[in-house]
C-alpha cells in the first residue's frame, strides 16, 4: 500500500484532497507543506498531496520551490472547492472572538471578512488550518478552518470572499507523468533581451496553450529568477519529448515537471 503524505490532520482541505488522490493508499498528516513533501523527498512516503494555488491567494510558494529543489514530479492535479468556516470553542459569539489563527493563504481567501466582522481581532498564520483549530482553547479564539473539531462549533460559515474560492492540489513523486491533458515546466533563462520571449513563443509554435506563468525567486542572489509555466497537452510521448528538448535549447536549465492528468 503507498504511503501519501499531507498537509495537516482529517479537518484540513488538502485531507479532502488527498482522500480524492489516495482511495487505496495510507495517508500521513505532516504539520507544515515542506514537512509533508520531504517526507517524500527522503523516502519516508512514496507520495505527497499539496496546495499548489488558490483562486483568490494565488501560488503556493512552498509548493513551487519544492518542485524546482527536489527530485519530484507532478503525478496528477484536482480542483476543490473550498469553503472557509470561522470556527470557535461551542458557546462561543463572534463578539467574544479576539484572535484568530489559520494557515496564511485561508485568511488570505477571508481577508474582507475578517476587515468588516472582526477589525479589531488579532489575526495569527499558522502552519495549517489544523495547526490552528488546536489553538482554541476558550471563547476568544478563533480559527478559519474547513471543518470543527471535537468540542468546536461553527460561528460564521462561508467567510470566504469569493464563493468560488477553489485550490488546485497536485500529487507530486519520484518520476514524471507522461500521460495526460497538462503539462508543467520550470526553467531559468539567460540574462540576455528576449530571453524569455523565446521559449515562450516556441509553446506558441507548437499550438500549445499556455494557462500559467509565474516567477519565482532562484535565492542564489537578487534579480534571478525560475518560471513555472504551465500548458494545455495531450501530447503522444515522441511529439512531448520533441516540445521539451525544444524548449531546454532556449533556456539556461530547464525540468520537465510531467505531463499529467486532472481528476
Amino acid at each position: 500500500m503507498s504511503k501519501i503524505a499531507y498537509l495537516g490532520d482529517k479537518y484540513t482541505h488538502t485531507y479532502a484532497a488527498a482522500c480524492k488522490f489516495g482511495k487505496n493508499g495510507e495517508l500521513i498528516g505532516y504539520p507544515t507543506i515542506y514537512s509533508s513533501i520531504e517526507a517524500v523527498a527522503n523516502g519516508n512516503c512514496d507520495y505527497v498531496v499539496c496546495p499548489i494555488e488558490n483562486s483568490c491567494g494565488g501560488s503556493v510558494a512552498d509548493t513551487l520551490d519544492a518542485l524546482w529543489s527536489f527530485h519530484l514530479y507532478i503525478k496528477a492535479e484536482t480542483v476543490l472547492s473550498v469553503p472557509q468556516n470561522l470556527i470557535g470553542a461551542e458557546g462561543a459569539e463572534i463578539g467574544d472572538i479576539k484572535t484568530v489563527y489559520s494557515h496564511a493563504q485561508a485568511i488570505t481567501q477571508c481577508a474582507e471578512f475578517l476587515r468588516k466582522e472582526l477589525p479589531q481581532a488579532k489575526i495569527i498564520s499558522v502552519d495549517s488550518t489544523a495547526a490552528a483549530l488546536m489553538l482554541i482553547k476558550d471563547n476568544s479564539v478563533a480559527a478559519i478552518a474547513r471543518t470543527p473539531a471535537a468540542g468546536q462549533t461553527v460561528l460564521k460559515s462561508d467567510i470566504e470572499d469569493n464563493r468560488n474560492n477553489s485550490t488546485r492540489f497536485v500529487l507530486l513523486g519520484n518520476e514524471a507523468s507522461l500521460d495526460g491533458n497538462k503539462c508543467s515546466i520550470v526553467f531559468e533563462t539567460r540574462n540576455i533581451p528576449g530571453a524569455l520571449v523565446a521559449p515562450l513563443n516556441k509553446i506558441n509554435d507548437f499550438g500549445l496553450n499556455m494557462t500559467k506563468i509565474e516567477s519565482r525567486p532562484h535565492k542564489s542572489k537578487l534579480g534571478r529568477y525560475v518560471f513555472f509555466v504551465d500548458f494545455d497537452s495531450n501530447l503522444d510521448r515522441k511529439k512531448l519529448a520533441e516540445v521539451v528538448d525544444e524548449l531546454t535549447s532556449l533556456t539556461l536549465s530547464l525540468k520537465f515537471l510531467g505531463q499529467y492528468p486532472t481528476l
